[in-house]
């Protein structure tokens, strides 16, 4: 009896809100200048609508065995990724992100502070040619992002690198 009760309670307070639904499509066609006395007042709100980060990859450096100088030949992909951060830096706020990687030789400690060193050196060139080091970040993978995964020289001569990320916000 008492569950019989509860389910006609409940029905009563579903019909009752059903009710008093109001209904929007009479409110939207009511006329509001029929001597109702009822005014319609338009606020303006401003939209802003954010525009993504866009991240880009720029010329990649690669390394000798064990090593974390940058060549002649990687001088000149710096460079080269200098002027484009410079470009970008006219248009926007950017940041620079230096993730120095290694292959998969040597112990994980070793890599980390190889790709680090790396990642470091890269860094203090773009300083010298003029890139801000505040918008300038450093981290080492080490061998954990490899971009070949083959046991060859070729493969492990690829995997011994700095990627620079540009961010334009």
């Amino acid at each position: 009896m008492k569950n019989l009760l509860k389910v006609v309670l409940v029905f009563a307070l579903a019909a009752g809100l059903t009710a008093c639904k109001k209904n929007v499509k009479d409110d939207a066609n009511a006329d509001l200048t029929a001597g109702t006395g009822t005014e319609m007042v338009l606020e303006e709100t401003e939209v802003v609508a954010e525009v993504p980060a866009q991240e880009v990859a720029l010329g990649v450096v690669h390394f000798a065995l064990d090593k974390y100088t940058l060549s002649s030949d990687a001088r000149k992909i710096v460079e080269a990724n200098a002027q484009a951060i410079k470009s970008a830096a006219s248009m926007a706020n950017y940041t620079v992100t230096v993730e120095g990687n290694c292959d998969d030789r040597g112990t994980i400690a070793y890599n980390i502070a190889l790709g680090q060193k790396r990642a470091d050196e890269v860094k203090a060139y773009y300083v010298r040619l003029g890139i801000p080091a505040k918008n300038i970040t450093t981290v080492s993978y080490g061998e954990e992002k490899p971009v070949c995964y083959e046991a060859s020289q070729s493969c492990w001569a690829q995997n011994r690198r700095a990627d620079t990320l540009l961010k334009v916000n």
